[in-house]
């Protein structure tokens, strides 16, 4: 996490009393809405004050309906803790229920009461419970005369002491950095860790159009599912327990009745998870000429080895599900952010933009004494991080992408042990006290989700990449490994796998688990293969962490200089870039031109859905489905211009992913839909938002109770909503 020690544009950055370029661009914090031109949000359609969406005074609002749910988001929407978020949001924890017997991600699910609600293992529903201003206490650490490392070290030891202050009220709670460190934040939350899945449609409604419609429009997805949270008997936190009870939250969103037409105000709170607006040239030209070819090419081959695992059987099929939904969206997410990339020539652009700034700092000796170093400096860094480029994918693959796996579980326990033996406050991010839950539960969890082959199969992919690595990035580790067979080649990454997942106990639960308890010295005499392994390649990945240290010690004094001298030379109200916290985005209803001679409108329509039909996935619509749309008209869920039950519609709110379940509220703060997806023309918006282009994707609320009422009979969820079924 990079941090920063300067503050003088700090009103420039944060005082937006008009907004951005574009007027509907930006995540806007949420204390910053009331900067924003409140005549024109009431001219558009808002309808709240600032204090209505958040009170720092009383720590209330309409943000407390809004969850995060780690990686997407949600809103509470009935008193008793019912919440509405995506299908593919939720969709963790309906394969994690499913089974060849009870396949609920194809034929979906509905709990016939409360008791009859799955527990959703190891998902977690964080509550927002307010921010507070860190910035002093964070720069109180950096002292001068620090080498780059040693700040790093200082950040960190400051965030992990403020989060240790802050959870000993029992919340969860996290330091977020705002404009590359130039401010922080210390963001509190309720985590409640008993969380139910209670009602998702068939996967050919909830991912109706699968990777086809993925990102394109017009869609017709029905991308919702319902979870509910619940809380212990006295009413706080507790792991799941038949015996507890829902969680009562102090807001909930009502379901809007009025008609939504196009040119209306629409509004998201949401946990966006990152942007990178602010992202110098030729991070972009790497983005553009290395990271994402590099990403395009691993995901195709991944998919290419989980689709052919997943044709042995309908229990691997459901194993391998949701790594191969999360690979077939960011294989198809890094072709649109390339082709954007490319096609908009943001890194020339931003080429030009940076001349027009170096110009502008050298014009006066003030602001190059002050920023004259920065831009060379940031560059010289990328060069040095550019020459492990290649070794750098592969190792993230073998971590971030290998979590759930049997070398991901030997790298937990490993770390874990050998964190565990040091003061609590001295330990890595990820590995105190604080995480022991999560981290045994993710070791449970991916018992559901593990199958040997499949694994041992992705595995000698990754291994076989890092052993073709250049001479200058290799992992010695690996080499390590390989030569220790007395083979080479084919036979050298063979004869590994063969030791590796002949002499491990990983595959079994109980002796994961136990594993868990030991000492760290006691792990590695037990002789398992995999651990033993992983041990050894601990200390490239612990090299690796230190030189990425080292770079963010260095940039926690460019990055937020460099924010600094845009803002002053452009002259423009800058919002933080994305890192899943609570943001809002305001916008409106609103179709676009993708290209000459094409209009799209802002909605599609139940009668859609029925026309795609096929009967040959993705487009297999169900015959529940169908033959409900026969029975109408639906006047209560019609829309009188739209003329049949809206599906889905546009905005051109500014999100990102993370957004996804985001709730989209009208000017009342009513819920309308929910937001699933951007548009294929504008994925490059985690770089570049413009108002031509850029456009959510959300399922009307209209849909989704049609479903609801008329297709799945859901009419005891419709009730606890407030509203009436309309299907006798």
């Amino acid at each position: 996490m990079r941090k920063s020690i300067l503050l003088p544009a700090i009103g420039l950055l944060l005082v937006a009393t008009a907004g951005p370029a574009n007027a509907d661009e930006g995540m806007w914090m949420l204390h910053q809405v009331g900067t924003l031109d409140q005549q024109a949000l009431k001219a558009t359609g808002f309808q709240l004050t600032p204090e209505q969406i958040w009170d720092p005074k009383t720590s209330s609002g309409l943000a407390s309906a809004i969850v995060s749910l780690g990686g997407c988001s949600a809103s509470f929407v009935s008193p008793d803790a019912l919440i509405a978020t995506n299908h593919h949001c939720a969709f963790g924890a309906i394969q994690m229920n499913s089974s060849p017997e009870h396949d609920y991600i194809t034929e979906g699910f509905l709990a016939k009461d409360r008791a009859a609600e799955l527990e959703a293992k190891g998902n977690r529903v964080y509550v927002f419970r307010g921010y507070d201003d860190a910035t002093d206490a964070m720069r109180s650490v950096l002292k001068p005369g620090l080498k780059p490392e040693e700040r790093s070290k200082a950040l960190e030891m400051k965030e992990k002491s403020l989060i240790a202050e802050c959870e000993k009220d029992g919340l969860r709670c996290r330091v977020a950095e705002m404009y590359g460190g130039l401010n922080y934040y210390l963001f509190k939350t309720l985590e409640l860790r008993d969380v139910r899945l209670v009602y998702a449609p068939p996967r050919a409604i909830g991912e109706y159009g699968g990777e086809v419609d993925n990102w394109m429009w017009p869609r017709h997805t029905g991308d919702f599912s319902f979870l509910r949270a619940y809380v212990g008997p006295d009413g706080k936190p507790a792991d799941y327990s038949p015996a507890n009870v829902p969680y009562k939250p102090e807001r909930f969103l009502q379901v809007a009745n009025a008609p939504l037409k196009e040119g209306d105000f629409t509004m998201i709170m949401g946990y966006p998870g990152k942007t990178v607006r602010y992202r110098i040239a030729a991070a972009i030209a790497d983005d553009t000429e290395l990271s994402y070819p590099r990403r395009i090419a691993l995901y195709k081959d991944l998919i290419d080895i989980q689709e052919a695992q997943s044709k042995r059987g309908k229990d691997v099929e459901i194993k391998l599900a949701s790594a191969l939904k999360g690979l077939y969206n960011g294989y198809k997410n890094n072709q649109g952010m390339l082709e954007g990339l490319k096609a908009s020539d943001l890194a020339g652009r931003k080429r030009a933009l940076e001349a027009e700034l170096t110009a502008w700092i050298k014009a006066d000796k003030g602001r190059q004494a002050k920023y004259g170093d920065v831009l060379p400096k940031m560059e010289a860094i990328l060069a040095e991080r550019r020459t492990t480029a290649e070794r750098d994918l592969i190792i993230g693959q073998m971590t971030f992408g290998r979590q759930g796996s049997m070398l991901g579980a030997a790298l937990t326990l490993v770390r874990w042990t050998g964190e565990r033996a040091k003061p609590d406050m001295e330990r890595d991010n990820g590995y105190q006290d604080r995480d022991e839950r999560s981290l045994r539960q993710r070791l449970e969890r991916m018992q559901r989700n593990l199958d040997l082959q499949a694994d041992r199969a992705v595995l000698r992919y990754v291994l076989g990449r890092a052993a073709a690595l250049p001479a200058d990035q290799r992992i010695a580790a690996v080499d390590a490994a390989l030569k220790a067979t007395g083979a080479t080649g084919e036979a050298a990454l063979d004869a590994l796998l063969d030791t590796l997942y002949a002499r491990t106990k990983l595959a079994d639960l109980k002796a994961r688990l136990a594993m868990f308890d030991l000492k760290h010295d006691v792990l590695l005499t037990q002789g398992d293969s995999m651990v033993n392994f992983a041990a050894a390649l601990r200390k490239d990945l612990k090299a690796h962490e230190d030189e990425s240290k080292r770079f963010d010690g260095e940039l926690v004094t460019l990055t937020p200089r460099f924010i600094e001298a845009l803002g002053a030379f452009q002259k423009t109200p800058l919002y933080p870039d994305a890192n899943s916290t609570l943001r809002f985005t305001y916008a409106t209803v609103k179709g676009y031109a993708p290209r000459d001679g094409v209009v799209y409108t802002p909605f599609t329509a139940l009668a859609g859905v029925v026309a795609k039909h096929t009967g040959t996935e993705p487009f297999d619509c169900p015959q529940s489905l169908r033959d409900a749309a026969k029975a109408g008209p639906f006047p209560h869920y019609a829309d009188p211009v739209v003329k049949d039950v809206p599906a889905c519609f546009l905005t051109t709110n500014d999100i990102t992913g993370g957004n996804s379940g985001s709730p989209i509220m009208n000017g009342k703060g009513e819920l309308i839909g929910l937001a699933f997806d951007g548009n294929y023309e504008s994925m490059t918006s985690d770089y570049q938002f413009t108002d031509a282009m850029s456009r959510t994707i959300n399922v009307d609320s209209r849909y989704m109770l049609w479903v609801m009422d008329y297709v799945s009979k859901a009419h005891g969820l419709i009730r606890e909503m407030g509203l009436e079924p309309q299907a006798k």
